[in-house]
């Protein structure tokens, strides 16, 4: 009782602290993460946390709203087919040898300290990008990339080899006036270095290079900029007045300080929502189940969201083990028994109150390439027993369906300590022994189960069934996951993602074509054969795709995000409060 009274006298006391946020017209977020570093041009730090915070502080040429429509940002106008900023160039045997985007740059757009943001700053990036000494996460598809400049405010980003999304994306900009110097000094120290630890510690010293010493960026382009970093509590960004694009009824209405603050433990976090000392919750915060409990608890003060996310949780099948021959895991009519009989409705009606929708695809529900009347596997337990008999297991003694004297027995792995992934398991464990099918479930650390001789190694037989998760983009869909040369072999150096081994001859002719078909219609086509294949071999078990909880307060308005924005730092500078006069763009769908 003595706790909840002090629970209670603190909500009131801070209930002021979170009515601080209209008066002074300030915004404070909350998270579970903290960045390394932040305003990193080259995304070395790739973590969902500096992304979004990096969202506050830059930029883009272009980029997609919460619809997945774009809109331009430095650039004046999206380049299109329509307008002629976009050009395709076909060989005479029809096929597309090359495309470009023409973009121009806003005679407005500058760096937080005045500079203009020019044409060289794209270049420098670019060049940055592609050198090997960079620790990138992928180059892909830059290193087939080409700027050419067009006159003082426009140049050409032309692909050759084509590149399918060419229209979907652009160049990022380094400020080259603040950093130009540093990357010579680093190109000097590490020419023909073959120590990749040299390298790497003169990197470390050029990205340095870019900070004040209070580990800020020196410059930024979008309309915040940091202002103080304290490690371990929080980090604090104001409006940039060199920022150009000005929200409906002017800055003076919208937020013009925003603070991040770290809180790694969330149950804290909850209660400091509760407490009303946040104004909002980053995406990268709270667990489902936490975000459940604050929606039990609004009263009206703040309101919890279940944003449908691209993250798709699912079982691979191994199908290229001796053992998975044996138990008949390579044939697609075990695979769809095993489908049938756990009831995946329900799984998700009891885990996530049903706010985590079913899959049946590997492609995301809102992607355009989703095939709307893809196979549904319902429970139908009569159905899998009729499949499981056809394939010639009949129960044992003990009800496990048994074939040539071997029991169908399987392992079932994940990743250690994920609470919700062992529940699933637990619950489908069950649901596969009503229909004779026997599941041990032996989990491994992440390190472990994500390492090099798990996943990749599925010929070695260490695993049948691997629940896990994978995250996609709505718009870059390009069917990679299954292609058959994406398997990990030996020969390949286990390179790939296709860890269950599914090899259709018709899927990957399909894939292949679908990779450099540049009509979306026809893409869809193909996508659409694709799923139909996909589905009818299932060479993994699809779940359900998550969404992504969090909270904010009444009156927080244009702090929204979707699967296409994924965090609501996509649009900082229309974020403001209704009390001060702020005008609503977006709602959160």
């Amino acid at each position: 009782m003595a706790w909840k009274r002090t629970i209670l006298v603190s909500a009131l006391l801070l209930g002021a602290v979170a009515y601080a946020g209209p008066a002074n017209n300030s915004l404070v977020v909350g998270t579970s993460q903290e960045p390394p570093n932040i305003y990193d041009p080259w995304n070395t730090n790739n973590l969902a946390i500096a992304s979004e915070i990096n969202g506050f502080m830059g930029a883009s040429l272009i980029a997609p709203d919460d619809d997945g429509d774009l809109y331009a940002e430095i650039a004046t106008t999206v380049p299109t087919l329509a307008n002629g900023g976009y050009k395709i160039v076909k060989n005479a045997a029809g096929d597309v040898v090359r495309n470009s985007m023409t973009y121009s740059i806003r005679k407005d757009a500058k760096w937080s300290d005045g500079k203009p943001i020019t044409i060289a700053d794209f270049q420098f990036w670019l060049k940055v990008q592609n050198d090997d000494r960079v620790p990138v996460p992928s180059r892909t598809p830059w290193d087939r990339a080409k700027i050419t400049p067009v006159d003082a405010d426009t140049f050409t980003v032309t692909f050759e080899p084509p590149y399918l999304f060419a229209d979907q994306t652009g160049p990022s900009a380094a400020p080259s006036h603040v950093m130009s110097a540093a990357w010579n000094a680093f190109d000097n120290a590490t020419k023909n270095q073959k120590d990749a630890k040299v390298v790497s510690e003169e990197w470390k010293k050029f990205i340095s290079s870019f900070t004040t010493a209070r580990n800020l960026p020196k410059v930024v382009a979008g309309p915040f900029r940091p202002t103080a970093w304290r490690p371990g509590n929080s980090l604090t960004m104001v409006r940039n007045p060199n920022y150009w694009r000005t929200p409906k009824g002017g800055d003076d209405k919208y937020v013009q300080t925003v603070t991040y603050r770290f809180i790694p433990n969330t149950n804290t976090l909850k209660v400091n929502v509760l407490s009303g000392q946040l104004d909002a919750i980053s995406a990268v915060s709270l667990t489902f189940d936490q975000a459940l409990d604050l929606q039990r608890s609004e009263r009206n003060k703040f309101k919890t969201y279940f944003v449908p996310g691209a993250i798709w949780e699912h079982i691979d099948v191994n199908a290229r083990s001796p053992k998975a021959k044996d138990l008949d895991l390579d044939d697609p009519r075990m695979r769809q028994a095993l489908l049938m009989s756990i009831d995946r409705d329900a799984l998700v009606k009891a885990l996530f109150q049903g706010k985590q929708a079913v899959s049946n695809s590997w492609v995301n529900p809102i992607s355009k390439l989703y095939k709307k009347n893809v196979r549904d596997y319902n429970l139908n337990v009569t159905q899998a027993k009729a499949l499981f008999a056809d394939l010639g297991w009949k129960p044992g003694s003990d009800g496990i369906l048994t074939k040539n004297g071997k029991k169908l027995s399987l392992s079932f792995s994940t990743t250690a300590g994920n609470t919700t992934r062992e529940r699933v398991q637990q619950i489908l464990q069950d649901q596969w022994k009503k229909v004779g099918v026997q599941v041990n479930i032996q989990n491994y650390p992440s390190s472990v189960f994500f390492g090099p001789d798990m996943l990749s190694k599925g010929q070695e037989g260490k695993w049948d069934l691997a629940m896990y998760a994978w995250t996609g983009n709505p718009v870059f869909e390009e069917g990679n996951l299954f292609k058959g040369e994406g398997v990990p072999t030996a020969a390949n150096g286990y390179a790939g993602q296709n860890y269950a081994g599914w090899n259709n001859a018709d899927f990957n002719k399909l894939q292949k074509q679908a990779q450099s078909e540049f009509d979306l219609a026809e893409r869809i086509k193909l996508f659409d054969r694709m799923q139909t294949i996909w589905s009818s071999e299932v060479p993994s078990l699809p779940l359900y795709y998550r969404v992504n909880p969090y909270t904010k307060v009444n009156g927080l308005l244009n702090y929204t995000f979707s699967a296409y924005t994924l965090y609501p730092s996509w649009n900082a500078y229309q974020i403001g409060w209704a009390s001060r006069g702020a005008a609503e763009v977006n709602k959160q769908k």
